[in-house]
């Protein structure tokens, strides 16, 4: 099963509420379609790229889907999505949020 944390879905949240005027479907669309290609890491979880680094003993993987990196975890029979960041985005300082929002 996928579950996405409180984190992830502010993430999907504030990438909607900055869409400009005028696109506000088209990020919509880009979103729903972001949701949809996560659903791959239910049936394949270990298909993301292991990073290297840990959250509360839990190997952080990601993957990609166009200009979003979809941090999660594999916690059980079940992936964690911690983080939806956008791939211009430092990735270290990413993390470091990440780490200090999630513990």
């Amino acid at each position: 099963m996928v579950i996405w944390t409180d984190n992830s879905i502010t993430n999907i949240t504030e990438f909607l509420d900055e869409a400009k005027e005028g696109t506000e479907e088209t990020a919509k669309t880009y979103m729903q379609k972001l949701v949809d290609y996560v659903d791959i890491i239910e049936t394949m979880p270990e298909i993301g790229k292991n990073i290297n680094f840990l959250i509360s003993d839990y190997e952080v993987r990601q993957i990609i889907y166009k200009k979003h990196r979809i941090f999660y975890v594999i916690k059980e029979e079940n992936a964690v999505i911690l983080a939806i960041i956008h791939t211009r985005l430092d990735i270290g300082k990413a993390l470091k949020k990440l780490k200090k929002d999630i513990m």
